[in-house]
């Protein structure tokens, strides 16, 4: 039926409207957020959403039960690491990154065969990782949390779209669905599911607001920007964004530590954006002593 046989009637049009000023609403938090209008999920995590086609529907839950399924188990005895990875916007560097970050971090900490990766897709083109939705991320955290030794695993999270000033990071998947992911959502989600000891990276402008809601001895939380930049990279033609360039592609792959590999990141970003005369996007880190001293030793067993 053409779309414009469906809104014919007054209601129907009226129904349209309204999901259409929804989602333009979940697409544009930071903008909303400048002219005071009202969170329409009063600060609780979702997205406005528009509903797949069967046949896309049913292939992303078999995407997404299979990568569930496909998680290997929990070993007594041994610090396992499980490693999730989300692009949150559907242009292709988002993807990219997500995508060889996830390869890179589950080599470098022994995380093959527990690593999740979740996508808006690129485009239009055929999908290839489950979708990026607020349920799937919390569906992953949740099951991965019901997987683990908290006493003695580390869950790491890699997080990569566009930021917003408010420090939350933009969910959109086209003109399907929008909404936000802020900092106390991520927070909130990981207590719940009972994940203690984490390393949170986030590949976002403005994600350093992501450091205070999540700070404690038992995470670290690495990001590619203050609360007050922008970062930079994020054209839908690169591979990656400048951040996750410097840490995961120029450093953490060729051996370095997660920390120190942020420190050699930092130093490259600066280069990189004093070069192209850019306004310094100022990385921001926070390392709990607890979270450092397990990441440290998982990164020795694994050379």
């Amino acid at each position: 039926m053409a779309m414009s046989e469906w809104i014919a009637g007054a209601p129907m049009r009226r129904t349209f409207a309204a999901l259409a000023v929804a989602l333009a609403f979940a697409l544009a938090p930071a903008a909303r957020a400048q002219q005071g209008q009202e969170d329409p999920f009063n600060g609780q995590f979702g997205s406005i959403e528009v509903a797949m086609g069967p046949r896309q529907a049913a292939e992303q839950e078999k995407l997404f039960n299979e990568a569930l399924a496909g998680l290997a188990a929990q070993r007594p005895g041994h610090a396992d690491v499980y490693v999730i990875a989300a692009a949150f916007w559907s242009d292709p560097v988002f993807e990219n990154e997500a995508r060889q970050g996830a390869e890179i971090l589950a080599q470098r900490l022994g995380a093959q065969g527990r690593t999740l990766i979740l996508t808006e897709g690129v485009g239009t083109s055929e999908r290839h990782y489950p979708a990026a939705t607020p349920f799937h991320l919390n569906a992953a955290i949740g099951r991965v949390g019901q997987m683990i030794d908290p006493n003695e695993d580390l869950v790491v999270l890699f997080l990569t779209s566009h930021g917003n000033r408010d420090g939350s990071i933009a969910i959109r998947d086209q003109n399907r669905m929008g909404g936000a992911l802020r900092p106390v959502h991520l927070r909130d989600a990981l207590a719940e599911a009972g994940i203690r000891t984490r390393v949170v990276i986030v590949s976002a402008c403005f994600a350093g607001a992501f450091i205070a809601p999540l700070m404690d001895d038992n995470t670290i939380v690495l990001t590619a920007a203050s609360p007050t930049r922008t970062s930079f990279g994020c054209q839908p033609n690169r591979e990656w964004t400048y951040f996750g360039d410097a840490l995961l592609s120029h450093s953490v792959s060729k051996g370095a530590g997660l920390v120190a590999a942020f420190d050699q990141a930092t130093t490259l970003i600066s280069q990189w954006e004093r070069e192209q005369h850019l306004e310094p996007s100022n990385p921001q880190k926070y390392v709990g002593s607890r979270a450092a001293a397990l990441l440290t030793r998982v990164e020795r067993s694994v050379q």
